[in-house]
């Protein structure tokens, strides 16, 4: 007798994404795939988002104020009724294909609780051409680990995890606005979730102008900084504990420091970039050595941001 196929709940947030959010829910549609449901939550639009999704009657929608992206999937995680909750931006598309390949994987492997896809980071060029400017789908992109969650790529939306996950660990921490998926996914690391990859392009990123996080450049960065700064020094301890992710959390904060100092050197900041300079000594003695190296290392290859 074979096994039954496992139902995807699909979470979308969204807040005035009338420019994407068609696609998002095609590319839900064009999966073909028989047992899924996809739940958007709607922080409030008025730029006639919820018009359209009126469109589509399978889509279940909640539309109220939220605290923002992660409030907004905690709600649609709570609801759903999906064996695997995968989270898909109004912004972004899955691959043709991508829900078979990862309820397949789950159906072939019982006692792993997590997947991950492989993922590309696309833009539109001025004549409206897609062109594909980071793609992450090596082995070692895909693991659910401490590195990973801290200084590599975290992939949130390529991972699709077994609702009992959330039940364990929990939901995204929302006082996090961008960067509650890298402390979840530190979470999980650390309850030792068994994680399956994919090494194939499952979903695709969108880069545009109001990306919450992608790009150096972008005007949330410093908060995302400042927020990775918090969790890292969650997982650091300094009163004798044992955290087996401090190593990882104490790069990341040499890192993050680093490049918040940097930014604010930029800005002319003196006061700011001194206090990042003393955070990142705070936790990492040899700190000044380390930023030289990173600035040397830019001023040589050019890298402005």
């Amino acid at each position: 007798m074979s096994a039954p196929i496992p139902r995807l709940s699909i979470v979308t947030p969204c807040l005035n994404g009338i420019s994407f959010i068609e696609e998002a829910i095609q590319s839900v549609l064009d999966q073909d795939y028989p047992n899924v449901e996809h739940i958007i939550v709607d922080g409030g639009s008025t730029d006639g988002t919820l018009e359209l999704i009126k469109k589509y009657s399978h889509v279940r929608v909640i539309s109220e104020p939220d605290q923002g992206l992660y409030d907004a999937l905690n709600k649609g995680v709570r609801v759903s009724t999906g064996d695997i909750i995968g989270h898909l931006n109004c912004d972004d598309v899955y691959e043709k294909g991508a829900l078979e390949k990862v309820a397949g994987t789950f159906l072939d492997s019982p006692a792993v609780e997590a997947v991950c896809g492989g993922v590309d980071v696309f833009a539109h060029g001025e004549n409206g051409t897609m062109r594909v400017t980071a793609q992450y789908v090596r082995p070692g992109d895909l693991e659910l680990s401490f590195e990973n969650a801290t200084t590599g790529p975290c992939l949130t939306n390529a991972r699709f995890f077994k609702k009992s996950v959330y039940d364990k660990i929990g939901l995204y921490e929302p006082r996090f606005r961008i960067a509650a998926d890298r402390e979840f996914l530190i979470r999980a690391a650390l309850a030792g979730i068994q994680s399956r990859g994919i090494p194939a392009v499952l979903y695709h990123y969108r880069a545009h102008a109001g990306s919450l996080t992608f790009g150096r450049r972008s005007p949330h960065r410093l908060k995302t900084l400042n927020e990775f700064l918090e969790i890292a020094e969650a997982h650091i301890p300094t009163d004798g504990r044992i955290d087996p992710i401090e190593p990882f959390c104490r790069e990341w904060h040499t890192r993050t420091t680093a490049e918040a100092a940097m930014r604010a050197l930029r800005e002319r900041n003196f006061p700011l970039a001194l206090s990042y300079a003393k955070r990142g000594r705070a936790y990492t003695p040899s700190w000044p050595v380390v930023f030289l190296a990173i600035l040397f290392r830019r001023v040589v290859t050019g890298t402005s941001h």
